[in-house]
């Protein structure tokens, strides 16, 4: 399957690949940004989530997206539906580092 890339004026979403990795474990290291989500992680469990998120695409046709900004290219965050294994049904999750008052949030 091949996974859509969406664009608005600030943002492009992509499917999640190895070239997020580093951004991902940041991301998912900082507990600002994760403590909604369940708190920080280890690297390695952060690697399984990207994994499971990248290989969604493939397995359900729907996964995550990588949000980074157009004129950047920095990766923000991530966004989209998703429904782990024994989920009754799936979900819409977000999650976009520093976006506090940021433009892209409104």
């Amino acid at each position: 399957m091949t996974a859509p890339v969406l664009l608005t004026e600030r943002l492009l979403l992509r499917p999640l690949g190895p070239e997020d990795a580093e951004a991902w474990y940041a991301f998912h290291a900082d507990p600002v940004t994760m403590r909604h989500p369940g708190g920080v992680q280890s690297r390695s469990v952060a690697s399984r989530g990207l994994c499971a998120m990248a290989g969604a695409w493939s397995i359900r046709g729907f996964s995550m997206f990588a949000v980074t900004l157009r004129d950047t290219g920095e990766w923000i965050g991530r966004v989209g539906p998703w429904q782990p294994e024994d989920w009754p049904g799936t979900e819409i999750g977000w999650g976009l580092a520093g976006a506090e008052s940021k433009p892209w949030v409104t």
